[in-house]
């Protein structure tokens, strides 16, 4: 059995997961290779000299492309319901360079989006399993710990403290409602206190990978300022690790959850985090249950919890 590479990954049950690439449409060839001849990779034009297919997306269409013997990944975006500011995914992502957690870039375009970099074909990409296993968490959350604690400065980009305002659809009554209940929690957080720290802010399980046995995080299209907690709100509940206590109290002990107020900061942003992709999925997807199914736990949990 081999395990799936990131380019391979598709869609599955939680979070920015939660949809399928129905509205993303297939590019043709000469347009991929005036892509690679526009930023000086390839002067090839001949495109029988161009070996390309497509690999699994959530969000984004991806390619694999060869020439010759070197292989790369071409991210064109795709029609995403937030209305993602690539300048700010662009500079957050060039950023991130600096600190080593992240995988080498080689072009990334802030007016179209587009993104190039190398295909590794020994890339490992966590499993929703893996997160179960302390090696792989701890790694991950190291990443996230050297993220919140540099001193970079992120472009303002996604917040799930105002993006479900702008996706709801007010004359649906669970949308509605889970509007409502994002409004109150975002006072809650506000009577709490923020922090603005650097985050990743969509920290799914194929969003980590091992390269050369060093843990990276990839994908920074939502990266942002924000709260650390909500980064590893959204780590618990989108890799479904809320269930299980041993783990909640492992990860709250190594980042330094000590006391009541911060452990309701949590689980606020955990609320938060599942309105947030409940709404993103449905936009995206509003064939797809799942979103709905998302935002009616949320507004579960935040009534057995905080009505």
């Amino acid at each position: 059995f081999k395990q799936k590479t990131a380019y391979e990954i598709m869609p599955s049950l939680v979070g920015s997961e939660m949809c399928i690439r129905d509205s993303n449409k297939i590019m043709d060839t000469r347009d991929i290779v005036d892509i690679f001849n526009r930023f000086d990779i390839s002067s090839i034009k001949d495109e029988s000299k161009y070996k390309i297919s497509t690999l699994g997306s959530i969000t984004n269409l991806n390619y694999k492309v060869e020439i010759g013997d070197k292989k790369f990944v071409l991210r064109v975006p795709g029609e995403n319901p937030d209305l993602i500011n690539r300048i700010s995914e662009g500079y957050n992502e060039k950023l991130i360079q600096s600190i080593g957690i992240s995988l080498p870039l080689i072009v990334f375009e802030e007016e179209t989006g587009l993104k190039i970099s190398e295909y590794f074909e020994d890339l490992y990409t966590f499993k929703s399993t893996d997160m179960l296993d302390i090696k792989f968490r701890d790694d991950a959350l190291n990443l996230l710990t050297i993220l919140h604690n540099s001193e970079l400065k992120f472009k303002e980009n996604f917040s799930p403290l105002n993006v479900f305002k702008k996706l709801v659809k007010t004359n649906d009554k669970i949308e509605y409602e889970a509007k409502t209940v994002g409004e109150e929690i975002v006072k809650e957080l506000n009577k709490i206190g923020l922090d603005s720290k650097p985050c990743h802010q969509d920290l799914y399980h194929a969003n980590f990978v091992y390269f050369k046995e060093k843990a990276y995080l990839i994908d920074w299209e939502y990266s942002s300022q924000g709260d650390p907690f909500f980064d590893y709100a959204d780590f618990i509940w989108q890799n479904e690790l809320e269930d299980n206590t041993e783990i909640i109290n492992d990860i709250y002990s190594k980042i330094g959850i000590n006391n009541d107020q911060i452990k309701t900061k949590m689980e606020l942003f955990q609320i938060l985090s599942m309105i947030t992709w409940g709404f993103w999925a449905k936009r995206k997807s509003p064939k797809d249950n799942r979103g709905q199914e998302a935002l009616i736990s949320a507004l579960e949990k935040y009534d057995n919890n905080f009505s």
